[in-house]
């Protein structure tokens, strides 16, 4: 009995003891409890406060993000216009490089076809430089060949003066006699190889009735001869060996190639008779 009195007693204040343990972890709980609702409220509010933040900062952000998409899609838009333009570009570049080996081959060509022109310019030039030269000697020699022949006209001048003076006193002896015409013509010299040719149609013999008589015609091939070695000592020295000299006369055409030779054209005795006689060697 004694044993169980103790049990009971051990029993009954180990229930108190955990009794007031129990109150004690109560009230320790409520009072946790009591802060951990503070905490809570204090908790609520702060939420509240941040969602009220959030929400503003975030129609804010919104708002700053749409203008910043808009103003980018702006730039974009922009941008894909100047991509557009440079692919363009870059297409037209493309097409400009696949020419560039024709247009290398093209300037190769004009710069041969320039040196070629550049050598024929020259040539022409050089060419030109020649022809004035020799149009300028030609000058020179026409020059020249105006002043012999003007010397030569005023030659021709003096011996028609004197042939006439001649003719007067042989005429003199023979009233009865014709006068002839033995007037001297200067042709100009052609070249220096030039032979006697036939006397032009317009230079027509004098006609038969004005020849004179046999008797007299031994007389006029001393005057010929006379007049010929006149005009040698009076005008040849000025010329070269290759001036050809004609001179005609009512008995022929005698032509001088230097001081030592003439020759002497004969008319056909077959056209003596004839007005218009054609000369012949």
């Amino acid at each position: 009995m004694r044993t169980l009195d103790e049990q009971r007693c051990i029993h009954e204040a180990e229930i108190e003891r955990l009794s007031r343990s129990n109150q004690i972890q109560c009230a320790n709980l409520d009072s946790k409890l009591a802060e951990a609702e503070k905490v809570l409220e204090e908790l609520i509010r702060d939420k509240k406060n941040l969602e009220a933040t959030l929400s503003k900062d975030t129609n804010e952000k919104v708002a700053e993000l749409s203008k910043e998409i808009s103003s980018l899609n702006t730039a974009l838009e922009i941008k894909s216009t100047e991509i557009k333009t440079l692919r363009h570009s870059n297409a037209k570049l493309q097409l400009k490089v696949e020419e560039i080996p024709l247009k290398d081959i093209e300037i190769s060509k004009l710069k041969h076809r320039v040196r070629e022109l550049k050598i024929l310019v020259d040539q022409k030039t050089n060419t030109e430089k020649v022809l004035t030269s020799k149009f300028e000697e030609l000058q020179r020699s026409a020059r020249n060949q105006a002043v012999i022949s003007e010397s030569m006209l005023k030659e021709n001048d003096l011996l028609r003066y004197k042939i006439e003076e001649m003719e007067s006193s042989t005429s003199e002896g023979e009233p009865n006699s014709v006068k002839t015409d033995s007037a001297i013509k200067y042709r100009s010299p052609q070249s220096v190889n030039i032979c006697p040719t036939r006397l032009c149609q317009s230079e027509q013999r004098p006609t038969s009735s004005t020849i004179p008589l046999r008797s007299s015609q031994s007389r006029g091939d001393v005057m010929t001869r006379s007049v010929i070695s006149l005009y040698l000592e009076q005008g040849r020295n000025r010329f070269s060996k290759g001036n050809i000299d004609t001179i005609y006369t009512p008995e022929g055409t005698f032509i001088a190639k230097d001081r030592s030779c003439s020759q002497r054209l004969s008319f056909d005795d077959a056209h003596d008779a004839d007005d218009e006689g054609t000369p012949r060697l």
